[in-house]
């Protein structure tokens, strides 16, 4: 994937709005990296694929003693964990968007970190019938993300809208594909950013004052040049870049989700 260039770097300011709102309920401007903290902690943050992904037998663990829930209406059950009056169910509806825009059903659950961990993870683990894997959201993170001072809802949303990339990579058997031949997981991460930017071009197309550019931006801010390491995710400029393309996907291209699964790819290279 080239560099993000100037004119789509301007492109991408272009598109940002400081007035939108997460799941049709609250206020959003902002978004993450799947693993913020990508350039400074050990590959094994990262589980055995060295990205935000763990094998069954590396989530299970983690997920005993957790509720885990399937999101597909946005009106079930909801794991009150950020102490915000109305953000738990405007989260809950937004997992059930990026059910219907992505054609998964995961099951959602939060864990509770390692000390010196700060981390979302997608697994094909399995606790509800009918899941396609699940995401597992540190309480950490979480609350970590809570207290930014901008726009902490959609940080989450972006943290989310990643991980059920991952999801779509497991259902459809994209993983082999995006890490053939390949000494680091920066495919399979670009291609999961490249997701969270395609269901940001859905929802820009539902809410023209959604922030969609904001994904890009921060995505790029949180990149890594850590080439050499397994856990590398990807510049700054690809991170972006494959958010950007992601968007241009949905929003302008209006793909259909099927044919943005090969776009993605192609984008990615693999």
């Amino acid at each position: 994937m080239q560099a993000l260039s100037k004119p789509l770097l301007k492109y991408c300011a272009s598109q940002i709005s400081r007035r939108a709102f997460l799941g049709g309920a609250i206020s959003a401007s902002g978004c993450i990296a799947c693993d913020r903290l990508a350039r400074s902690q050990s590959l094994s943050n990262y589980g055995a694929s060295g990205g935000c992904w763990l094998e069954p037998d590396e989530a299970t663990p983690l997920m005993e003693g957790q509720e885990i829930i399937a999101y597909a209406s946005g009106n079930e059950e909801i794991v009150p964990k950020s102490g915000i009056a109305g953000f738990d169910r405007a989260l809950a509806n937004s997992l059930a968007r990026l059910t219907h825009a992505f054609d998964v059903l995961p099951g959602f659950g939060y864990y509770d970190e390692k000390p010196g961990e700060n981390n979302a993870y997608a697994t094909p683990a399995v606790r509800l019938e009918r899941a396609d894997g699940t995401v597992l959201f540190g309480t950490r993170m979480l609350q970590d993300l809570l207290q930014r001072h901008e726009s902490p809802d959609a940080a989450v949303l972006a943290v989310c809208a990643h991980e059920y990339g991952h999801i779509v990579q497991y259902k459809y058997n994209l993983r082999d594909r995006l890490l053939a031949n390949q000494n680091t997981v920066r495919k399979l991460e670009l291609n999961a950013d490249y997701f969270a930017g395609y269901f940001a071009g859905v929802r820009k197309l539902e809410n023209s004052n959604f922030p969609a550019a904001v994904f890009a931006n921060t995505q790029h801010s949180f990149g890594d040049f850590n080439t050499g390491s397994k856990g590398h995710h990807g510049t700054p400029n690809e991170r972006a870049a494959a958010v950007v393309l992601g968007f241009v996907a949905a929003h302008d291209k209006r793909l259909t989700f099927q044919q943005a699964i090969e776009d993605g790819l192609a984008q990615v290279g693999a």
